[in-house]
């Protein structure tokens, strides 16, 4: 068995997608392996061009737990802009709401067999229950599949970006993730 975690380093951001200011930058999405399901969203980061924000330690962890040698977690993120206003008190139910909904999608099947883009299908629709994402803008959507071999320690940078025209609903921006093994 390999001990993997995840956690996000920070979020640098270029260049916003709203051009009157800091956007409010917000992860969805979800991770599974080793029989463990760990549904992910975090609270809005306030950022500006040119600025680098952390994530609230309490939800930097993306995943955390012992995997067979072998194996992988799956799973995916989804990144955010958020243009309407959140009921972010139900935070805490929105994660729960998440991993069940990931876990009962998977119910009949390993987590092996299980796509990594079936699991953000399914955590990004759970994640709704906090509101309507769809009036948010999305900047970036990436699959992940994590496997419990390879260094003891590796960042990753996920890049997300929209560039073109004078500026308007333009953004850049990099998210950086650690990956431990031992």
């Amino acid at each position: 068995m390999t001990k993997l975690k995840v956690e996000l380093v920070d979020v640098y951001c270029r260049d916003t997608e709203d051009i009157t200011g800091a956007d409010d930058f917000y992860l969805v999405g979800g991770l599974v392996g080793g029989g463990i399901t760990k549904g992910i969203l975090t609270t809005p980061v306030k950022i500006n061009d040119k600025q680098r924000k952390s994530f609230q330690p309490d939800q930097a962890v993306l995943f955390e737990g012992e995997i067979p040698q072998g194996e992988s977690i799956k799973g995916g993120l989804k990144a955010y802009d958020e243009d309407a206003g959140k009921d972010w008190g139900k935070y805490g139910d929105a994660v729960k709401k998440i991993t069940s909904a990931i876990s009962g999608a998977i119910a009949t099947t390993s987590p092996q067999g299980a796509a990594a883009g079936t699991i953000l299908g399914v955590a990004v629709n759970a994640a709704d229950f906090i509101g309507q994402l769809d009036k948010d803008d999305l900047l970036g959507t990436t699959e992940l599949e994590i496997s419990s071999t390879g260094p003891s320690r590796e960042e990753r940078a996920w890049v997300m970006s929209k560039k073109g025209g004078i500026g308007w609903s333009t953004w850049d921006y990099t998210l950086t993730y650690r990956i431990s093994r031992s």
